[in-house]
């Protein structure tokens, strides 16, 4: 159930993961699914390369050669769904993160929610610093050593704390719940797991977006099912 102190809280992260769904809608209908060098897998997307590139190859693989018609089409495509990121989404997200760990912090939530709260800002400067940088190398691909470098510590940042925000997510649902709360902690876990697992091996790379997509998910039927209860004098049982 839902304390007094907490229940804002939660009503805020369910508001914010609201936007959070409306803003990755709006990227599905965006955001390339195929390289300007052919299809990708299913779970990929050109962004999620673009993100991941390490090498004038990789972005080469992107965007295409220097005169392909397919480059400016897939700079075009890129720079609206990065601008769109860094104006409004990055913000919405880290909101909706940041809620959840603050509701479970005035449950009592312990470490987990507070090394989850440290992981969103840790996640927040990682995209900031990734996105501002493909809006960097889009200007001048491929790009020089030292902004790809930059690119490669943002986005690896950024997914290494998020893998960190979903297992903290999960520890707090399994250690505070009923049982439907500790399955979706596990789920949760597993969901950090496996963005770990889809950025240090390429193969497994669909694995990064669906872990962290099944994590979010939890996390805002959680916040729901949190807000919707009503406030009882133990504190927060979802």
């Amino acid at each position: 159930m839902t304390s007094d102190r907490s229940r804002p809280y939660w009503m805020l992260c369910s508001a914010f993961g609201a936007g959070v769904v409306a803003f990755i809608l709006w990227f599905a209908t965006v955001i390339p699914t195929r390289t300007c060098s052919g299809p990708l897998p299913a779970g990929t997307s050109a962004l999620l390369e673009y993100q991941l590139s390490r090498t004038p190859a990789d972005i080469e693989a992107v965007f295409g050669p220097a005169g392909d018609p397919c480059r400016e089409v897939m700079v075009g495509a890129m720079d609206r769904a990065n601008t769109v990121d860094l104006v409004g989404f990055i913000a919405t997200y880290c909101a909706f993160l940041a809620c959840f760990f603050v509701a479970l912090l005035r449950a009592r939530g312990g470490a987990a929610a507070r090394i989850g709260l440290a992981a969103v800002a840790v996640a927040l400067a990682g995209d900031v610093l990734e996105t501002s940088t493909q809006l960097h190398l889009t200007a001048a691909l491929p790009g020089s050593a030292g902004a790809l470098g930059l690119l490669a510590i943002g986005s690896r940042g950024k997914y290494l704390a998020l893998a960190v925000v979903d297992a903290c997510a999960g520890v707090g649902m399994a250690t505070r719940g009923r049982i439907a709360g500790r399955l979706a902690g596990i789920a949760c876990i597993a969901g950090g797991v496996a963005v770990v697992a889809g950025l240090v091996h390429a193969p497994a790379r669909p694995a990064l977006s669906a872990g962290n997509a099944v994590a979010w998910l939890l996390i805002l039927a959680y916040a729901m099912a949190a807000s919707a209860r009503r406030s009882q004098v133990r504190g927060d049982r979802a």
